[in-house]
């Protein structure tokens, strides 16, 4: 009898430590749980209150930052001015796509010229896109930098360049607009099919257009890279353009725009009266 009871004692304290370990077991996993859910609890502690915060700057940048502002008014500028005059146009989000939209429109012979090189990226497009209809391709440029200040956060000297980029295919004429174009059209006869007017600066617009003026037929196609959509954009590409469209009496058209930056692509549909 004592070795029946002595063996029932015995599992019985084997199950009793069977369950004992079992729930330690799982009051381990169960503690475990409580630290993996009470982590996330703090993440989303912090990250609730990074919320918070940028809500605070940005409600305190909608009431006090000029800067935002002047963004707002310029792109609801803008946004009138293509209403006005390209509501069915066709629209793209990347600088890049509306230049080569624009070059996919020429449909002349001519010379493609562009007003503004910096670093060559968009004279290789222009190179690259063109090089099946055998344009002869120019880039102008001062490569010092901006001549004088274009708006907030564009200095005079902005963009110039440590030494003249390498664009296969195109030609570079370095200088002042207004000291090398005039001389360049001497040397260089017939119509102007294409041009990039990355020029900025009112003035170098102008002097620009001025130039290139007789040289401009039905059919050129002319892509503003700073055209509109930013503070003070009236006073600078779009000014110049206005008044030489104003000036020459030029047939034109507006075929397209960059949605969320500052190009638009023109098209002369008639070129401007003769000069006197």
């Amino acid at each position: 009898m004592s070795e029946v009871v002595a063996e029932s004692d015995r599992r019985s304290r084997e199950l009793t430590e069977n369950q004992h370990d079992q729930t330690l077991a799982e009051l381990s996993a169960t503690n475990q749980e409580l630290a993996r859910v009470l982590s996330e609890l703090s993440d989303a502690r912090m990250e609730i209150s990074d919320v918070q915060q940028r809500l605070g700057e940005l409600e305190q940048q909608a009431r006090r930052d000029i800067t935002q502002a002047l963004d707002v008014r310029a792109t609801k500028e803008a946004a009138e001015f293509v209403l006005e005059h390209m509501p069915k146009a066709p629209v793209f989000w990347n600088p890049q796509d509306t230049l080569r939209y624009g070059l996919s429109q020429v449909e002349v012979e001519g010379l493609a010229l562009e007003f503004g090189v910096a670093s060559g990226t968009t004279l290789r497009i222009i190179v690259e896109e063109l090089k099946d209809a055998e344009h002869e391709v120019f880039g102008f440029d001062v490569f010092s930098g901006l001549p004088q200040t274009w708006r907030t956060g564009f200095p005079a000297g902005e963009f110039a360049q440590e030494k003249l980029p390498k664009v296969r295919g195109a030609e570079l004429v370095p200088g002042l607009f207004e000291d090398t174009l005039s001389g360049f059209l001497e040397k260089h006869p017939g119509p102007v099919s294409f041009v990039h007017l990355d020029a900025d600066l009112y003035s170098s617009t102008k002097s620009v257009l001025d130039r290139l003026e007789q040289r401009l037929v039905a059919g050129t196609v002319i892509v503003f890279d700073e055209f509109f959509n930013f503070p003070g954009w009236q006073e600078h590409e779009y000014r110049a353009w206005t008044e030489f469209v104003d000036r020459t009496d030029v047939g034109f058209e507006y075929l397209s725009y960059t949605a969320n930056h500052e190009q638009v692509v023109v098209r002369i549909t008639a070129p401007a009266s003769p000069p006197g």
